[in-house]
């Protein structure tokens, strides 16, 4: 007899490997590493799950949307097409999840959203998020089985540094979306793949199914840490994915996101010691990333178009700039300039223009304000290491994630302003001869270093 759908959340997981889901504001991603000691971890323990392939611009990176229509809830590459489709009529998609569980109040998570991103008026943001998550898992199995990987893993999910009473309420909600995710995956089945997408009717009698998971055992589905946490700091996950033991050195890694800037010091151990140490209280978080800069070129172009974003006449003109905000921005980084489509007519912005706005220069201080908390307490630290030494203990700097090379970012590690021997490092587990991992290692980082069985440890940080 065939299990139900709620029995198969209590299916045998493979204790040989570890998975992590990054659930990115940009684009989500997941892998899965061999349950071994980092110095054992060779290139094939090593797995990027191709969650995103036939829906992005590299198999890794699955867009982290999905688009609610009048009759159904589409995902992936089918969800893109139709939130283009919506544009001129005002309409958006339900775009970077996770910013809600990072800029949101605690309390807005079971808020309805607005009518433009959900015209039934019968959605909540976590409703959305736990649709998004089964999705994801769906592509990750399939991507799993694909390479003849045993599914599922005990999972980590990687979250940002919040501070204590956002990580203690991101701890039990993280658990819980990923555990209804879970049974929803089993209750659509492959239909959640649909190109149609899920009719409304069948999504909310899915939910009204779901019992009460908070008794179900935690430590069969999460890979639980000696803290008793199955989540992992993002930064964190980035120093387990990138540091090798060896000469003993200082990193200090920058993860910038989409929605969240991640920063926080680490140290290795002696020749010998195969330790990586978190630098007490150098994790900090600005909760500003890519999507600011992205809501702040939408800003500057709708100024220069001189339309007023409430107004009714501007509604559809508006959306296409936000429908293509962050391809917008990204022109512009790469090419200097980028010419913009607002209703009727074309807008032009430099990247000298952009930069110089008063708001992205207030962003670019705030990010440098916000890094130099974890790199003054990485400088404190060398140069304690460095007593009694004829050189200085080197301080690397590592940048990860979708922003790690836009202007400020580079300006900000060029300016650090620390008279110090400083170097910028790339991630050190991540080599492959997979063109199209290679090409977005640094936004695999997060996803890999959380499913790196020792995380790195806690060191008391120098006393002043």
């Amino acid at each position: 007899m065939a299990k139900s759908w709620i029995q198969r959340l209590f299916q045998k997981r493979d204790y040989t490997h570890i998975g992590c889901i990054d659930f990115g504001t940009a684009y989500s991603k997941v892998s899965i590493v061999a349950s071994e000691m980092s110095e054992d971890l060779m290139a094939q323990d090593i797995h990027g799950l191709a969650i995103g392939r036939d829906v992005s611009t590299n198999p890794f990176l699955l867009p982290s949307l999905l688009y609610v229509d009048e009759d159904t809830v589409r995902f992936g590459a089918h969800a893109e097409t139709a939130a283009r489709r919506g544009e001129r009529r005002g309409r958006a998609p339900f775009m970077s999840p996770k910013q809600y569980l990072s800029t949101h109040a605690l309390d807005e998570l079971d808020d309805r959203l607005p009518v433009e991103i959900d015209p039934t008026e019968g959605y909540s943001a976590r409703k959305l998020i736990t649709l998004y998550l089964a999705f994801l898992l769906r592509r990750a199995e399939d991507a799993a089985r694909e390479i003849k990987l045993d599914w599922p893993p005990r999972f980590r999910i990687a979250r940002p540094a919040w501070d204590r009473e956002r990580a203690d309420w991101g701890e039990t909600t993280l658990r819980t979306l990923v555990r209804h995710a879970f049974i929803l995956v089993d209750r659509f089945g492959d239909d959640i793949l649909s190109k149609e997408g899920l009719a409304h009717d069948a999504i909310h009698d899915a939910f009204d199914a779901i019992p009460d998971t908070s008794d179900f055992p935690d430590e069969e589905i999460f890979e639980i840490s000696e803290t008793g946490t199955a989540t992992v700091p993002e930064a964190t996950a980035v120093a387990a994915a990138s540091l090798r033991p060896g000469e003993r050195r200082v990193v200090v890694v920058a993860d910038i996101g989409g929605g969240t800037s991640d920063f926080a010091a680490f140290v290795t151990g002696r020749p010998g010691h195969n330790v990586v140490a978190e630098i007490e209280g150098s994790a900090c978080v600005l909760r500003q990333a890519g999507d600011f800069l992205d809501m702040q070129l939408r800003r500057l172009l709708v100024n220069k178009a001189g339309l007023l974003p409430d107004d009714p006449a501007a509604r559809g003109a508006v959306a296409m700039i936000r429908a293509r905000q962050r391809s917008l921005k990204e022109t512009l980084f790469a090419e200097g300039r980028v010419v913009a489509e607002a209703g009727d007519q074309f807008v032009e912005m430099t990247l000298d223009e952009f930069l110089a706005d008063e708001h992205v220069q207030a962003f670019a201080e705030r990010l440098r304000d916000t890094f130099k908390q974890s790199v003054d307490l990485a400088v404190d630290f060398a140069r304690y290491l460095s007593q009694g030494s004829h050189t200085q203990v080197r301080v690397d700097i590592l940048p990860t994630g979708g922003g790690h090379d836009l202007p400020m970012v580079r300006e900000m590690i060029r300016k650090i302003g620390h008279d110090w021997r400083f170097s910028t490092i790339a991630p050190e587990l991540l080599a492959s001869n997979n063109d199209d991992f290679n090409a977005v290692s640094r936004q695999l980082a997060v996803s890999v270093g959380g499913a790196v069985l020792e995380l790195p440890r806690q060191v008391g940080a120098v006393a002043a």
